[in-house]
């Protein structure tokens, strides 16, 4: 699955769109970050302006509630603006 995320963000990028790969543990602990500084609003919209967002190691390790919903505050703010693998 990694590999197959990783040519998908190559192809992307080659077309000229913006990209960024994570693990989702630290998707999570970016936005846990932003949100202790009082910028997760802003934050959330800096990652909307990358067209292609990939997530990888998504359930590897389980969540806490406060981290699931960062998590989740992710993936809804980027549906229907822009892609998310």
């Amino acid at each position: 699955k990694t590999h197959l995320a990783i040519g998908l963000a190559v192809k992307a990028a080659q077309a000229g769109h913006r990209i960024a790969f994570a693990t989702a543990v630290d998707w999570v602990a970016r936005l846990k970050a932003a949100h202790n500084a009082g910028r997760l609003p802003a934050g959330l919209v800096k990652l909307r302006r990358i067209g292609l967002l990939v997530v990888d190691e998504v359930g590897y390790i389980p969540f806490e509630q406060d981290a699931a919903n960062l998590f989740f505050q992710l993936v809804s703010s980027r549906y229907e603006h822009a892609s998310l693998i």
